[in-house]
């Protein structure tokens, strides 16, 4: 029974996850253009104590901003912010939202709903880079304030907050919100967004800096490994049907073609809509096809609605399954033994490994999973703010801020020397930054435990496939190679 109610509660809360990013996809550009001003009242503002609905305290996901309470909780590392005298004396050229003592930097996400769980690991994971950045020299020795503000995972509120967060509070950059929803605003205000990344949007937009990659280009990583690696010589794409961008018929297409150019047969698309409850067609239709693998184009949530039909079906694909959107605790943990031998991507390598990663984590909430890709983006996000905005001198303006971010070449957070962590190279004409990644998969640990394993090393690019073109909007990127150069 209980394993049961976590089922429920991780579908329930992915399928809202799920809502939120193909609501982004479809109709942002639809959504009402809302005054700042209209969210005053409702705008779900975390400082001064009040808790998310999983309990973490909003105090802790706002180091420096009005009402909460400064401190990092966590220890001090290389010595704290200072008071900003060791800039007095300079002509220093400021954007709004920046000064000698403090920059802020604000964000919008879901904290609250059925999806909080996952919105907390992006505010838990850039709450705590802040704090650490504070603990070591801040922003040389200007501290660094989070403003966050938490949308429910309503797109129109995440757009309101955004507008929000430039208009009324002033902030000089910002984090978290996706580019479907607030691409056309942000380009009109020019705000550097640190952001995870998911859509071609984000990689194309000159104010956006992802730290992960696309889902396309996963795709095109899961066709090589699916068929080079695991041999699979048949599959079935399950996907999402929102009508748009990555959640559409055109999408599942594109992936397609991505597996028959390796010579594999493609049996089915199989759509699911975003509040579909049931998967027990689908995985009929993969049983009957015998197909060898399933690429899952969609959310955990519904990944996980598949993996419980598919032991009611007795039905598990010989080669594996796996995609791009579940590499997250949630599915072994709702799923239990049979989630063994699933596939996943990852990049962050050694960078999980960082005790000052896990003692800075853990000090905003204890029960936040470190070793998750979501976590560790927005920790590695805020640092990407420290080192970037260190560099602005005496020309401390956003113009400036993009400029430098676009001269970054093979940037690492340094939080290991190993070679096991991917790089970052962002240019004007692509801010597809990433070099690295790597295929992880579910194990039994001897303890008895299920987790994510790395069981490839780090890739150098993205594997092409044999007679496929690079994506038009990201075809100025050097990262598309041969699968033999890339790694895979």
């Amino acid at each position: 029974m209980r394993r049961m109610g976590a089922l429920r509660f991780h579908i329930a809360a992915m399928c809202a996850l799920l809502l939120v990013l193909a609501t982004a996809a479809v109709g942002a550009s639809n959504a009402p253009i809302l005054s700042a001003r209209s969210t005053a009242d409702g705008s779900g503002d975390l400082a001064g104590g009040r808790a998310t609905s999983t309990g973490i305290p909003g105090e802790n996901l706002t180091p420096g901003a009005p009402g909460a309470s400064g401190g990092t909780g966590a220890g001090g590392g290389g010595g704290g912010v200072g008071s900003g005298s060791e800039l007095a004396g300079r002509h220093i050229t400021y954007d709004d939202g920046a000064n000698d003592k403090e920059v802020l930097i604000g964000g919008s996400t879901f904290t609250s709903g059925p999806a909080a769980v996952y919105g907390e690991q992006i505010a838990v994971g850039f709450s705590a880079g802040v704090n650490y950045v504070n603990d070591h020299g801040g922003i040389n020795g200007r501290r660094l304030n989070f403003k966050l503000y938490d949308d429910g995972g309503d797109p129109a509120k995440q757009l309101a907050n955004t507008k929000r967060l430039v208009e009324v509070d002033h902030a000089f950059a910002l984090t978290m919100s996706y580019a479907p929803i607030a691409g056309d605003y942000v380009n009109s205000v020019g705000l550097p967004v640190y952001h995870l990344g998911q859509f071609n949007e984000e990689f194309t937009n000159p104010w956006w800096f992802p730290l992960g990659g696309p889902q396309l280009t996963s795709a095109m990583a899961l066709a090589a490994s699916g068929s080079r690696t695991l041999g699979a010589k048949s599959v079935s794409i399950f996907y999402i049907d929102a009508g748009a961008n990555n959640f559409s018929r055109q999408f599942a297409e594109k992936v397609a073609s991505y597996w028959r150019a390796y010579g594999v047969d493609v049996k089915a698309l199989v759509p699911f809509t975003p509040d579909q409850t049931s998967c027990s067609d689908a995985i009929g239709e993969a049983s009957k096809d015998k197909v060898d693998f399933i690429d899952f184009e969609i959310d955990a949530g519904h990944v996980i609605q598949c993996g419980v039909e598919a032991q009611i079906q007795g039905y598990k694909p010989p080669k594996g399954w796996g995609g791009y959107l579940i590499g997250v605790p949630v599915i072994h943990e709702a799923l239990g033994d049979f989630s063994e031998g699933m596939y996943a991507f990852d990049a962050f390598g050694d960078d999980y490994n960082n005790p000052d990663y896990i003692k800075y984590v853990h000090a905003v909430s204890a029960k936040t999973d470190t070793y998750s890709s979501v976590t560790m983006s927005y920790f590695i996000a805020a640092l990407l703010v420290q080192d970037s905005m260190s560099k602005l001198g005496d020309d401390f303006t956003r113009v400036h801020l993009r400029d430098v971010l676009n001269s970054y070449t093979d940037w690492t957070p340094g939080l290991t020397t190993s070679d096991d962590q991917p790089r970052w190279t962002w240019r004007p004409d692509c801010h597809y930054g990433i070099r690295g990644g790597y295929l992880i998969q579910i194990h039994k640990q001897p303890d008895g435990s299920l987790r994510w394993d790395q069981i490839t090393p780090q890739g150098k690019g993205v594997p092409l496939p044999p007679g496929i073109d690079p994506p038009p909007d990201l075809a100025s990127c050097p990262v598309f190679m041969t699968p033999e150069e890339a790694g895979f």
